[in-house]
């Protein structure tokens, strides 16, 4: 545990007596792909950091369909805007494939590192950069329609496009299949993408114009 601790980046500044400390209010939870994290309304009581695989943190609609808000990788913090207001989660959270997360008693680790000098200014980024994503699932689900949606996920997210199949980015930007390879094919019947063997060779400028 103490070589871990050691591994994460936030905590790699530490001292020895340090690290003993957080590993005494420490664990690790292995989950299996689809495991739950934790669900929507549950206090929070941990901090999450994610040390192997993947979390996805969503919602479910009305329609019963779960909408990925975000993903999360080894190193990241998850939900701790939760933990630092004293709220319950706004949303629920799951493992996609293997994965691995570190739980830390949040309340002792708020009194004894949250204020720590190396590890201050990084819980705040982590944070501030909560609030960024929230605004842009707002932007993309609330406010651009579902070509302005693709345009925008295409233009930030270009290796993701070209690696990860269609029907889960069209899942993941709450739009239909249909409706993402209809809008996949007006691009390229616009030579706004065009396939190059095996990739897409994207004109970035046509996409924004789209969503800006």
């Amino acid at each position: 545990m103490l070589k871990l601790l050691k591994s994460i980046p936030i905590f790699s500044n530490l001292s020895e007596d340090e690290l003993r400390l957080l590993k005494s209010i420490s664990s690790i939870k292995e989950l299996k792909s689809n495991n739950i994290l934790f669900y929507e309304g549950e206090k929070s009581t941990t901090l999450h950091v994610v040390i192997k695989g993947k979390i996805a943190v969503y919602k479910v609609n009305s329609k019963g369909k779960e909408i990925v808000l975000k993903e999360f990788f080894p190193f990241s913090f998850i939900a701790e805007v939760s933990n630092y207001n004293g709220i319950s989660f706004p949303a629920s959270a799951k493992s996609m494939g293997n994965s691995a997360v570190l739980l830390i008693e949040y309340e002792k680790f708020e009194k004894q590192f949250l204020y720590h000098p190396t590890i201050a200014p990084t819980v705040l980024k982590s944070m501030a950069n909560k609030v960024i994503n929230l605004e842009k699932v707002i932007s993309s689900n609330l406010i651009l329609d579902a070509t302005q949606r693709v345009a925008k996920f295409i233009y930030e997210n270009e290796k993701c496009f070209n690696s990860v199949k269609h029907n889960k980015i069209a899942e993941n930007l709450n739009i239909t299949p249909v409706t993402f390879s209809r809008i996949l094919k007006k691009f390229k019947d616009d030579k706004i993408i065009e396939l190059d063997n095996e990739s897409y060779k994207i004109d970035k400028i046509a996409l924004k114009k789209l969503f800006s």
